[in-house]
């Protein structure tokens, strides 16, 4: 099975290099050329779309453990509510897409096996519009929906453990600091990949350029969006002349690239799209997130004050003293924080947007007085009922009545929140904290076991329910739960050994 030996390999990868970091990143940062002939039908592959879906689940279950891995609520509201947005309007019904942020500093983005797409902060921190990174994110979901990745895989699957390792090394150094070298080995990986598939590559950057331009059209957003960026990204990425000029020689320059999407543009005519508060305020807050020291967080505080004294504009306003609240937190200026949080809400044209009314919540809550921190409670649950399936919302609250002590009412409200499944490590982390504060012992490892399933760590949940299985303070349903768990997590590392075996 085809699925199972790709598995295996990826796995058998990641152990001999370390034991929660695995990405298969199928990047897309060579100029390709768009006036190609169309793929045809996009059923020929063996990798049905239910096995793409599941080693694309098995990859994004190392990417989470992964620290570059950003889960922040506000972030993935944000980029699932502007992908489905595009999937809304684009061709493809066959997957369950999930939109991610990575922190990392370089324009680019990825579609992994499944319909995971990855968005990197430093390209959400560089559109200089909501239509340039809607572009990107249509471009990926073009790659997923005509099943380029699956085809990739089919072609190349005699030699998938080789190219999987040659990735998992180049991310691995990058995330050691080894930067555009890191790169390099990736790209020269992809090159030895593509090498005996170069067709094939150029029409999948065709395609998937083509089926997103559509997208973005059809979504509302500026087709310009797209040529712009593209051509941004060529000249930021020259570097790879230097670093892999046999493959470089191998494809057409960029230009010629972006002279295709000019002409495809140039027929819509302009199409203005005005960029939505929540972009802007966004692309601040992942500005400060994707920095990690305290001089960084000083220099982005200082260029956000000065950015502001120019501001015109009431909604870029609003998003700078977004920024400042958010980077005062990270300085541990608390009164700040909660001053620039009420600043960003009172100068806003829209008094209701949720990221703005989370953030006051949140900072009256951590910095405020009592009566500050039950308006902010309030406040908190209002959102709730205002955004029933947003997980920022459901995070804050839960996370405002926990601080209070509330704990059987924090389980009581994950039990009924709507914005969380069960399959989201978040929901299993919450419940633990608070079995751990009733000292309710078996339900306290049973939850984390659970999360730790929910990341695909199958060893570290089964250590899990055996703490569980021994603790025994829990009733006669919850300890035959704990068993079957234990029996079946058990089961699948024993499966898991026999493919790797194979």
């Amino acid at each position: 099975m085809i699925l199972r030996r790709l598995i295996a390999s990826m796995m058998a990868a990641t152990m001999a290099l370390t034991p929660s970091v695995a990405v298969f990143a199928q990047t897309h940062q060579e100029p390709l050329n768009l006036n190609l002939p169309s793929m045809g039908s996009v059923a020929g592959t063996d990798l049905s779309p239910l096995e793409e879906q599941m080693l694309g689940e098995e990859i994004m279950s190392q990417i989470r453990a992964d620290d570059s891995y950003l889960n922040d609520a506000e972030t993935l509201d944000y980029l699932n509510h502007l992908g489905y947005r595009l999937v809304s309007v684009s061709k493809s019904h066959t997957y369950n897409f999930f939109f991610f942020p990575v922190i990392d500093k370089s324009l680019n983005a990825f579609a992994l096996p499944g319909g995971f797409i990855a968005v990197h902060s430093g390209l959400f921190v560089a559109a200089q519009s909501e239509s340039e990174l809607a572009g990107v994110v249509g471009h990926e979901i073009g790659h997923v929906s005509q099943r380029h990745i699956a085809r990739m895989i089919d072609q190349q699957r005699h030699s998938a453990a080789l190219t999987l390792g040659s990735l998992l090394l180049a991310i691995l150094a990058a995330r050691a600091g080894g930067g555009q070298a890191a790169t390099a080995v990736a790209m020269g990986s992809q090159a030895a990949m593509i090498q005996n598939q170069l067709g094939f590559s150029r029409s999948a950057e065709r395609e998937a350029d083509r089926i997103g331009l559509t997208s973005l059209v059809n979504a509302g957003f500026d087709p310009k969006g797209m040529e712009n960026f593209f051509a941004r990204l060529h000249k930021n990425n020259r570097y790879y002349e230097a670093a892999a000029p046999e493959y470089l020689s191998t494809h057409p320059l960029s230009i010629e690239r972006i002279s295709d999407m000019e002409n495809r543009t140039r027929r819509l005519g302009a199409r203005l799209h005005e960029d939505s508060l929540d972009f802007l305020l966004i692309q601040q807050r992942l500005r400060v997130l994707q920095e990690s020291k305290h001089e960084q967080w000083l220099r982005v505080q200082r260029e956000l004050k000065q950015e502001l004294a120019h501001n015109t504009s009431q909604r870029k306003k609003s998003a700078h003293y977004y920024g400042l609240s958010v980077v005062a937190r990270k300085l541990n200026q608390g009164q700040d924080a909660k001053r620039y949080a009420e600043l960003a809400l009172q100068t806003s044209d829209d008094k209701t947007n949720a990221i703005l009314v989370k953030n006051f919540s949140e900072m009256r809550f951590l910095f405020g007085n009592a009566k500050e921190r039950q308006a902010a409670l309030r406040d908190a649950k209002r959102l709730v009922d205002d955004n029933p399936l947003s997980q920022m919302a459901v995070k804050l609250y839960a996370y405002e009545l926990y601080e209070l002590k509330r704990y059987e009412d924090v389980l009581r409200f994950m039990r009924n929140q709507q914005a969380m499944s069960q399959s989201n490590p978040s929901y299993h982390a919450i419940a633990a904290r608070c079995y751990k504060e009733l000292k309710q012992m078996s339900e306290h490892y049973q939850s984390v076991g659970d999360m730790y399933l929910a990341q695909g760590d199958k060893r570290a949940a089964e250590y899990q329910y055996n703490l569980a299985q021994k603790a025994n303070d829990g009733d006669y349903y919850t300890m035959s739960q704990v068993d079957a768990k234990l029996r079946n997590t058990r089961a699948a590392i024993l499966e898991d050994e026999k493919f790797k075996n194979e």
